[in-house]
């Protein structure tokens, strides 16, 4: 029997459940106190199981012109590379950004990344 099952009446004359009316009434009382908070026990398990999920809201902007989820599904998907040459309206001098002349130590080193094709559209108000 495990620990949390009430124990039966004590055994009178070798026959099991002979025990004392008052041994059977003690019995039955743990065994209805047992059985009330398994129920509440069931119905709070159930309760938990059945709370709803609601995703409020999920957005995504990354280069290559993906806007959503499912854009950015798309993307790794299809093997597709989301990096391009500088855009050219940001308003930097491309010419001198991407200057191949490793001793110049302004500029940039790489001709092309990962840029979000409308950010030069972006109102910070």
């Amino acid at each position: 029997m495990s620990a949390n099952t009430p124990q039966e009446p004590a055994v009178a004359n070798g026959a099991r459940g002979q025990g004392s009316p008052e041994q059977l009434r003690e019995y039955l009382r743990r065994a209805t106190a047992e059985l009330v908070e398994a129920r509440a026990r069931l119905a709070r398990a159930e309760e938990r199981a059945s709370e709803p999920i609601a995703i409020v809201g999920m957005s995504c902007r990354y280069p290559g012109g993906v806007a959503t989820p499912r854009q950015l599904w798309e993307l790794v998907e299809d093997g597709r590379d989301a990096i391009s040459s500088f855009p050219r309206d940001r308003g930097w001098d491309l010419t001198s950004l991407s200057d191949p002349d490793p001793a110049n130590d302004e500029g940039s080193d790489a001709a092309e990344g990962g840029f979000l094709l409308d950010a030069a559209d972006f109102e910070p108000d």
